[in-house]
């Protein structure tokens, strides 16, 4: 194919350009400051969301495994539980503040931090772990498929030839295939839209939760064997002393970095507030109260299981497996596979809602801000829909404990990125951003610092991870063994690595200060707060401050 060919390929695909405002980057529909007309969510919407990308899933059911498998036994895992989600929900209302309230994604705010070049090293980082989390979401909700179709279907289980190594069977594949084949038209409904699929999906998949706890408590007597012993059923060591004290530090950080990836990006959901405060309430009460009610239902009928299935020889955690043993020791009752259906259907679409918003909404953000000329949210939400496949998450999902691990302790890297964000965001500017610089790729942008790079966020960033790296790398070869205190800074890993991020990125700008950190556009070239089609700014905006009192009519 010659050059001019090629040329008029990429030229025939290129994304329509918005150019009603005054940038000189490559700006599409879905990179660009959010108008009125789309900012649909209110807070009843923040609460569907969280029902479905944050608890209400097979991750949020299972997150009792990983915490008492550090040697905690239920109630002090609950304890984790509660206090680390009450902190992610002040977290997530700290990093989706800057959405809300400027309406921009999370790839477009890192330039403010990062600068206009810089700001890819955290997109990208971004991007790789959507590709992953988006695989692995699809592999959980392709085994939700195997036992619905199992549940309609019995001898679909004899689909049993194995596959890639022995790592699955047919079954597992062509479940696999399905909810990824399902979650294709998802990925093209707009994201201003998702009231419907949220309210769908919460529902059903809460009164099934619910549902099952009843049935396994009923069954069980009581709550099971876990609850009365971790350390026979389990056959974990419980923790004791100085160990228990920072296994519950652990645990506590756990709960964040389980759910840092969405932490970080919340401004790719807050874009669409309707209002910057109707996240509030439902980030605040929602997100630690879905994931401790959850976690312990999680608890509780894997307890029950344990004493009732005494032959499975190991604990079900994932919702999925519960599912399949109430089948097979129900002899494939008529009963019996009614309700596996209706539960496996119930977190299909709990599994459609993180698979799609969780992951290829904000992966289709992320490659439409690093090539905004040729991709758009629906066209990156295909290319994560591909990779699913290119991923393997049948062979990750092989290795489960070490995968997990490595990506739980991702926080290493996405604390301090977040401490960096914080410092610029609320020190340094005061919460002012000028749009206009975030999509301006010349050194006339505020943000342009040196080359496109803000030098003071990777030595920030690198400040915060270093002392963390020795005790991560320790856990993942081998948890059993700690390394003094590089393993208790690991355990700290989230709050550390932020807290020292943020601190060495303030001190950088006491001392080499950045240059017009409080400015604002003087007019809404985006027409982005102005309900009116002039997209132009009313009022007194001949100084930061006036434009800060027009800004403020928005009730920011």
């Amino acid at each position: 194919m010659s050059n001019s060919a090629v040329r008029r390929f990429f030229k025939r695909i290129e994304i329509p350009r918005e150019d009603d405002a005054p940038t000189s980057a490559y700006m599409n529909r879905d990179t660009r400051p959010l108008p009125p007309d789309r900012r649909t969510y209110g807070p009843w919407t923040f609460v569907g969301l969280w029902v479905v990308t944050g608890s209400f899933n097979i991750g949020g059911w299972s997150t009792g495994s990983s915490l008492i498998s550090l040697g905690l036994n239920v109630w002090q895992a609950m304890v984790t539980v509660i206090v680390g989600n009450l902190l992610v929900g002040l977290i997530c209302v700290l990093s989706g503040m800057p959405g809300a309230k400027w309406h921009i994604g999370f790839s477009i705010l890192q330039k403010s931090s990062w600068g206009m070049i810089g700001g890819y090293f955290p997109l990208i980082n971004r991007i790789v772990l959507s590709f992953i989390w988006y695989s692995t979401q699809v592999w959980w909700g392709g085994q939700c498929v195997k036992t619905f179709l199992a549940a309609l279907w019995p001898n679909f289980n004899n689909l049993n030839r194995p596959l890639a190594n022995g790592t699955m069977t047919t079954a597992d594949f062509t479940a696999f295939i399905i909810f990824a084949l399902l979650c294709l038209p998802l990925i093209r409904i707009k994201p201003e839209k998702y009231k419907i699929p949220f309210g769908i999906a919460a529902i059903t998949v809460i009164p099934t939760v619910f549902i099952l706890l009843i049935y396994y408590l009923v069954k069980a007597k009581g709550g099971g064997s876990l609850l009365k012993s971790v350390s026979s059923v389990a056959g974990v060591e419980q923790a004791e002393g100085t160990h228990l004290a920072w296994m519950l530090v652990l645990g506590i950080v756990s709960n964040i970095g389980a759910i840092c990836t969405h932490i970080f990006s919340q401004s790719d959901y807050t874009r669409f507030a309707r209002k910057p405060q109707d996240q509030l309430v439902a980030q605040l009460i929602m997100v630690p109260l879905g994931t401790i009610v959850v976690a312990l239902i999680g608890i509780i009928c894997a307890s029950c299981a344990a004493q009732l299935y005494p032959e499975e020889k190991t604990l079900l955690w994932e919702p999925y497996q519960l599912f399949a043993v109430i089948q097979k020791h129900s002899n494939n009752s008529s009963g019996s596979r009614a309700a596996v259906a209706f539960a496996s259907l119930s977190f299909i679409f709990a599994q459609f809602g993180i698979a799609v918003a969780n992951n290829a909404l904000c992966n289709g953000i992320d490659l439409s801000a690093l090539a905004p000329r040729y991709f758009n949210l629906v066209r990156g939400g295909m290319l994560t829909a591909a990779f699913a496949f290119i991923m393997q998450p049948w062979q990750l999902m092989n290795g489960a404990n070490k995968f997990l691990t490595v990506m739980g302790g991702y926080a290493v890297f996405l604390g301090p990125m977040s401490g960096v964000m914080y410092a610029d965001y609320y020190i340094i500017r005061l919460r002012r951003l000028k749009l206009t610089s975030l999509y301006d790729l010349s050194s006339t942008s505020v943000y342009w610092y040196t080359f496109g790079i803000n030098w003071r966020a990777p030595v920030s960033w690198a400040m915060g991870v270093w002392l963390l790296l020795p005790g991560f790398v320790q856990r993942v070869k081998n948890p059993s063994i700690e390394i003094g205190a590089w393993s208790k800074m690991y355990y700290l890993a989230w709050p550390l690595g932020c807290a020292v991020s943020l601190a060495t990125y303030v001190a950088l700008d006491f001392f080499w200060p950045i240059q017009r950190s409080r400015e604002i556009d003087d007019v809404d070239y985006f027409g982005t707060f102005d309900e009116t089609a002039t997209g132009v700014l009313e009022g007194d905006t001949s100084s930061v401050e006036g434009r800060e009192r027009v800004l403020a009519s928005e009730k920011v």
